[in-house]
């Protein structure tokens, strides 16, 4: 479960980032994101009944909460998303869900660049000049 602090609560405020929030879109999911101004970023889920009756909307939900909880490290601070759930978001693996996160937050540059898989915190050395 996604800590709370993490979580956009009131519908004022995932009602601000579906205002004034720049969006980005993948088949399974789309991110909307404004900034803000705290040091965490805090994440909503939603899913309309066009992905499915409850238990299906329940399950996207699910899936894409769980992805970001896996990232939290790895996402920029200082942002409010919004992630709403698209309709085939409920039959898709987590694996897929997982990549349509990873891209969204990359397109949207949220993903910290010190935290990617293969990205060096320090200049390797070349054995030169020892």
């Amino acid at each position: 479960m996604l800590p709370k602090q993490y979580r956009l609560r009131r519908s004022a405020e995932i009602k601000r980032v579906r205002e004034l929030g720049q969006g980005w879109r993948h088949p399974l999911a789309i991110l909307l994101v404004v900034k803000n101004e705290q040091t965490i970023s805090r994440f909503a889920f939603t899913a309309s009944r066009g992905v499915g009756k409850a238990v299906a909307r329940n399950r996207a939900r699910r899936l894409l909460r769980e992805a970001v909880r896996l990232h939290l490290s790895e996402i920029e601070t200082g942002w409010d998303c919004v992630w709403i759930a698209r309709a085939k978001t409920a039959d898709a693996t987590f694996s897929e869900v997982e990549t349509a996160v990873l891209h969204l937050l990359s397109r949207a540059r949220l993903l910290r660049t010190d935290t990617l898989p293969g990205a060096a915190s320090e200049p390797e050395e070349t054995g030169r000049g020892m």
